[in-house]
């Protein structure tokens, strides 16, 4: 009988001793396996580009044609084109609202509509600086800081009559007296990028 109670005793004493390391294993083991959570809440930085006035963030086109100014000659009818002309149009970029540095790459091209291949950039002046030499190669490039109110371009365009042109005199005369072609587009692409 008392090795049955000593027997008893033991296994009941060994149950209680595994129960009270099963529940401090537990809690210390819980210790370890707690989750939490937390929000973190940043800004999204504001990307708000406008080009003549005109919000770019949700068209790849703009809408308002851009008017150029041509340049008055003795010989031409004012506010027309016609071989050696030559003349500007303007852009202006807010970022304002554009939390970023970016970049911007200005390229042009004879629209196929108006195929007047002797039409062509010049040069440009940014915010009346010094005029440069426009590249067909690289367009023109530059830097615009956050926030920044008003980059303005000045953009020089001529109908080249020169030794080196596309067009002759003969396809000049052509071209004009094909009344499909009453007016000329240029094709102006402007790519902007978040620098990095």
């Amino acid at each position: 009988m008392k090795k049955k109670k000593e027997i008893l005793f033991l296994v009941l004493f060994i149950a209680v001793l595994s129960v009270a390391l099963l529940y401090l294993f537990q809690s210390s083991y819980a210790k370890y396996r707690r989750n939490t959570e937390a929000t973190v809440n940043g800004r999204i930085a504001s990307w708000d580009i406008k080009i003549n006035n005109e919000s770019i963030s949700s068209q790849t086109t703009l809408t308002n044609t851009i008017t150029p100014v041509i340049e008055d000659s003795t010989y031409v009818k004012s506010g027309t084109i016609a071989p050696g002309s030559t003349g500007y149009f303007d852009l202006t970029i807010d970022a304002t609202n554009v939390d970023v540095d970016f970049t911007y790459t200005i390229t042009s091209e004879v629209a196929e509509e108006t195929p007047l291949l002797d039409l062509k950039l010049t040069g440009y002046k940014i915010n009346n600086g010094s005029k440069v030499a426009y590249d067909e190669a690289t367009g023109i490039t530059g830097n615009i800081p956050m926030n920044t109110s008003s980059t303005e371009l000045r953009i020089y365009f001529e109908w080249d009559d020169s030794a080196t042109n596309t067009m002759d005199n003969q396809a000049d005369t052509e071209y004009a007296q094909d009344s499909s072609h009453q007016n000329t587009d240029i094709k102006v692409t402007i790519n902007l990028q978040q620098k990095r």
